[in-house]
């Protein structure tokens, strides 16, 4: 890994109280959180993706959410400042669910993030994480629930990515998904089948073409994802149980 930017690091310590930073060499996402968590010696401790710039407030916003039966919080994230396409489509996939009285992504944590998360060391205590390429911040909630704690998100945004969203790990979102009990086929070909209503309504609400080849993309890659795994575990892979905490 790169050396952290001076800016990154004064943006870090402009947000957080910092005990110290530390960072990891490890290759792949779960490995190197592994490494950072047995690393930690505060009762809690954060983990920060350099690719986003916590807002002013994230700090008091996670903390405020902190209570005994509590393991992580999450802060809810935008993609504005790096990738309009996708902010402009999750608005409007949320619109949606309020239109037709369903929850929406914000409603619900489908999905953990450990981007901007504030974690109980606790609660993490003795976790081993298999090396897994994408998913690993849902194994460490579902370690953390397992464990008995709550695993929370905060109800406004509080952290903004910096970055285009990476479109190609989406096809192992959907391996690994279904892997962990996450996705199914069913369920994934049920999302395909309602894809031309969710780009339509996108495009009419925001006016941006380009959610139309997002959402086409990222669904149907990670429909073929879970479509692998499913033909891998009936076929007796023994990657399918690697990701089960």
């Amino acid at each position: 890994m790169k050396e952290l930017s001076s800016e990154f690091v004064a943006h870090i310590r402009s947000r957080i109280p910092v005990h110290c930073i530390l960072t990891s060499s490890a290759i792949g996402p779960a490995r190197a959180r592994q490494e950072l968590i047995q690393r930690v010696d505060t009762d809690w401790f954060s983990f920060v993706d350099d690719d986003v710039k916590l807002r002013p407030d994230w700090w008091s916003a996670v903390t405020g959410m902190i209570g005994p039966d509590v393991g992580g919080v999450e802060g809810l994230w935008s993609y504005l400042a790096g990738d309009k396409r996708v902010d402009d489509y999750t608005r409007a996939m949320a619109r949606l669910s309020k239109l037709l009285r369903q929850e929406s992504w914000r409603d619900r944590i489908d999905r953990a993030f450990t981007g901007d998360t504030l974690l109980l060391a606790e609660a993490v205590k003795n976790i081993r994480m298999p090396n897994i390429p994408v998913w690993e911040d849902e194994y460490i909630r579902r370690w953390v629930e397992k464990n008995g704690y709550r695993w929370l998100r905060t109800p406004k945004v509080v952290c903004d990515h910096l970055r285009t969203y990476n479109l190609k790990p989406s096809y192992n979102v959907g391996k690994y998904g279904y892997y962990m009990g996450k996705l199914r086929v069913r369920s994934q070909l049920k999302r395909l089948s309602q894809l031309p209503i969710k780009v339509l309504f996108s495009l009419a609400y925001t006016g941006n073409p380009a959610t139309v080849a997002f959402a086409i993309d990222k669904d149907v890659n990670i429909f073929k994802g879970a479509l692998q795994a499913y033909v891998q575990r009936n076929s007796g892979s023994p990657l399918y149980s690697l990701a089960q905490p």
